[in-house]
């Protein structure tokens, strides 16, 4: 048997708005009145948003989510609310998204959900334990909690934690502002900076 893709009932239902609109546009073009799409009936993959709510990040096998607007971005580089419904986003990465950032998100084909496109990701952590130093070749490893900066420039515990290497030859201390970065194609968190003051 061939392998093919698995649709759930989203995809399904957006299939057949698809198949609508070409039966429509098909129509159109047997009876001769032919006319430019309109942008509202275009099928968007990638686009550009400003987050209203905080975008959660992901807790085991669960996506984060939160609420952003459209934005449109016009030949020049300007941006501008499109005036459209907020889109909900969905967050594959362990670290929130706060509220004023600008994202573009894309949709993903199977659910038709939105996630962000993202690629290295920085992280602002706390230790919550030491952190090891390295040794030889072997790099030290301990506990991070996932920090966020809120709106008002509020370091806020995001509630989630993941493990951090530590390639540096001293140890850190509990309870240390760090950011960590993720090895890009990795689950990998590295400590990038510690708060030495």
């Amino acid at each position: 048997m061939t392998e093919g893709y698995l649709l759930n009932a989203r995809s399904i239902a957006q299939l057949k708005k698809d198949h609508q609109l070409l039966h429509s546009r098909f129509a159109t073009l047997r009876n001769g009145t032919v006319s430019a799409p309109s942008t509202s009936s275009r099928r968007e993959e990638s686009v550009l948003v400003k987050v209203t709510e905080l975008i959660t990040g992901r807790v085991s096998g669960q996506l984060g989510q939160g609420k952003a607007t459209v934005f449109d971005v016009d030949s020049e580089g300007a941006i501008t609310d499109a005036e459209r419904d907020d889109y909900e986003i969905y967050n594959d990465s362990l670290v929130p998204i706060p509220v004023d950032s600008y994202i573009r998100v894309s949709r993903n084909f199977r659910s038709g959900l939105w996630l962000p496109v993202i690629g290295l990701q920085t992280a602002i952590g706390k230790t919550s334990g030491g952190i090891s130093a390295r040794s030889g070749n072997t790099a030290g490893s301990g506990a991070v909690d996932i920090f966020y900066v809120a709106s008002d420039g509020t370091l806020t515990d995001s509630g989630e934690q993941v493990s951090a290497y530590n390639i540096a030859g001293s140890a850190i201390t509990a309870s240390v502002f760090i950011t960590i970065k993720r090895v890009e194609g990795s689950g990998f968190w590295v400590i990038d900076m510690e708060d030495c003051g």
